[in-house]
């Protein structure tokens, strides 16, 4: 652990504006300064840099934080290297130091589920390199892998055992309830347990501060399910990891490039004949989150490796929208048929591979000649080819852009430009498989968050302390429905610090990229903040809670109406409890408002 103290030392002895200025050309605006965002193109600087606040946001990508996340983000370094990467450019030494026994107690649970994730890698290791990990073993040398990839890779083996995990974490005093929610062991009703992963080669996840977040295990024969990947658990997200980024992040760093795959042995395999730039997603579609991984690392240029099949077609449809909405492009490698990046390096060499993905086609034009390849060019085909290219299409935000793709679609269905045109933006496009990505991506529920109370709420809480009281004493978290939103408020609540530095502590305490980009953009606003009006805000938001109550009436009377007498008991008992709530929130607020005298009012 790096001390509290020695990270503050670095943080005020940094210049974010210096360090910026390495990789931005800002210049002076007011008191702050702007320039052209390093994580997305734009032509217009979006990027505003607060010296005094010592903080960075972009208003075009919602890139923002503190001079750690800056370093972090352009440089693709973890947290501990950067610090010490910045105490070393000011001259700040960073001490190791043991957990005291009470800092190992704060430990939560996904540092305890880090663990136990930690522990089962080891033991599949060892297990795979002891007598029954033999045949494992050979399955692997088999495939052409060596010793070497296998302990660069961390790869291991899952004996044939209901227990085995189960007893290594045990004799390692890793309480059930951990296990369980690591994903490692599942319950069964009967109130027992067993191992998830059984004889299988295992593949251990890392994350970017280089811990094991999942395991991915594939069979050695034709069983099924072929491949069965850790669950979704508070360390393990598959939209936003990638298989292999650990070991890819200098080659991506060099080379500029990043080729996504879609296997494991994919990535493996590349890497051993000296293809580093690559990762692999873990059986989702492309996602905003690993883009932006990949971009981090240095990313400028991107090939997707999927095969041409329909799936593989549909892979890159999907994935459309997501290069769209970061403003970057890709293209599309594709494979002779029968092959995988894993059979066809081992066959052909990674200079074939190589010298295919230099011909990579472009995203747009690989989906065009595929569904002209599906169609043809009969009259009804080229109407089925305009149908399925209106999509990917219109979900390109650069209009100049879309306008040079539409003529090349024009000469390849060989129909005149402006029907071309006019087919695309006849009519605007019906929610379809882009959106449904979307629907689940951050920036898309940013834009809905942006629009309600509790955004507000937390806006005047990030740039205001004088109202925390307040907020306390009504206790306004609990009202909070977005996760999100709520860490922060609860976060902001339970900092007791000099006003000045709550927005350092927040990005350092706040555990997602989202939240600390949220901050930066709220605590970058300089737009003065009223107590009365902060005041009124909350209790709007509150009497809008009241309101709900409204809302189990008119199920009580429907019920009733329906003759339901069990949904009955139970919405009259959840009504009783709902106004017992409220009412003593509301004596609570008066009481509070009563106490503090804000009808003066007070302009910050």
């Amino acid at each position: 652990m790096i001390p509290d103290a020695v990270i503050s030392d670095i943080k005020h002895a940094t210049d974010i504006v210096q360090v910026v200025s390495e990789t931005v050309q800002l210049k002076k605006t007011g008191s702050n300064f702007a320039g052209l965002c390093p994580f997305h193109s734009e032509k217009t600087p979006s990027f505003t840099v607060s010296p005094t606040k010592q903080i960075y946001y972009c208003f075009g990508c919602g890139a923002g934080g503190s001079v750690f996340n800056f370093v972090m983000k352009r440089d693709g370094l973890t947290f501990p290297e950067t610090v010490r990467s910045l105490g070393s450019r000011c001259g700040i030494e960073v001490p190791e130091r043991p957990m005291s026994p009470e800092e190992k107690e704060k430990i939560g649970a996904r540092e305890k589920i880090f663990l136990a994730n930690r522990l089962a890698a080891d033991f599949f290791s060892q297990t795979l390199k002891g007598e029954a990990g033999a045949g494992a073993l050979a399955y692997l040398r088999n495939r052409g892998i060596t010793d070497e990839t296998i302990d660069r890779f961390g790869l291991g083996y899952a004996p044939d055992s209901w227990d085995a995990v189960s007893r290594c974490l045990s004799s390692n005093r890793v309480p059930v309830d951990i296990a369980v929610g690591s994903g490692l062991l599942i319950a069964k009703d009967t109130g027992r347990f067993y191992d998830r992963f059984r004889n299988r080669i295992v593949f251990p996840i890392v994350d970017t501060a280089m811990q094991v977040s999942g395991f991915g295990g594939r069979v050695m024969d034709d069983a099924l399910p072929k491949y069965l990947n850790s669950p979704e658990t508070p360390v393990y997200h598959k939209a936003r990891s990638l298989y292999g980024l650990n070991a890819a992040r200098e080659g991506i760093r060099q080379s500029g490039t990043a080729f996504v795959v879609e296997g494991y042995f994919d990535v493996i395999a590349l890497f051993q004949n000296g293809i580093a730039q690559v990762a692999a997603t873990l059986g989702t579609a492309l996602t905003r989150d690993h883009v932006r991984l990949l971009s981090r690392c240095g990313a400028e240029r991107f090939v997707l490796v999927f095969d041409s099949d329909e799936a593989g077609i549909r892979a890159a449809l999907r994935s459309v929208p997501v290069f769209q909405k970061e403003y970057m492009t890709a293209k599309v490698l594709v494979l002779p048929k029968g092959h995988d990046p894993d059979s066809f390096v081992r066959e052909s060499g990674p200079d074939a591979f190589l010298a295919m993905a230099d011909k990579a086609m472009d995203l747009l034009e690989f989906l065009m000649d595929a569904s002209i390849r599906r169609h043809g060019l009969s009259i009804e085909g080229r109407l089925k080819v305009l149908a399925d290219m209106k999509e990917p299409l219109l979900a390109m935000e650069d209009r100049v852009a879309r306008s040079l793709y539409i003529r090349v679609l024009s000469d390849k269905v060989g129909i005149d430009e402006g029907a071309v045109n006019e087919k695309i933006h006849q009519a605007p496009a019906v929610e379809g498989r882009h959106a449904r990505v979307d629907h689940h991506d951050q920036p898309v529920r940013r834009i809905a968050v942006e629009n309600s109370l509790e955004l507000q709420i937390v806006s005047s809480l990030v740039r205001y302390t004088g109202i925390h009281a307040y907020c306390r004493d009504v206790g306004v978290t609990d009202y909070f429905e977005e996760p999100g939103l709520k860490e922060i408020c609860s976060l902001a609540l339970a900092y007791d610090g000099p006003p000045e530095a709550m927005t350092d502590w927040l990005l350092l305490n706040l555990r997602e990229d989202g939240q600390r980009e949220l901050v930066a953009r709220l605590a970058i606003d300089e737009f003065p903040v009223v107590h009365k009006e902060c005041v009124a805000l909350i209790d709007q938001y509150v009497r809008n809670k009241y309101r709900l109550g409204d809302d189990l009436t008119k199920k009580i009377r429907e019920a009733e109406a329906r003759g339901d007498h069990e949904l009955l008991l139970s919405l009259l008992e959840e009504k009783r409890r709902f106004s017992q709530d409220l009412k003593k929130r509301q004596d609570q607020a008066r009481k509070v408002k009563h106490q503090s005298g804000v009808s003066g009012g007070k302009t910050i």
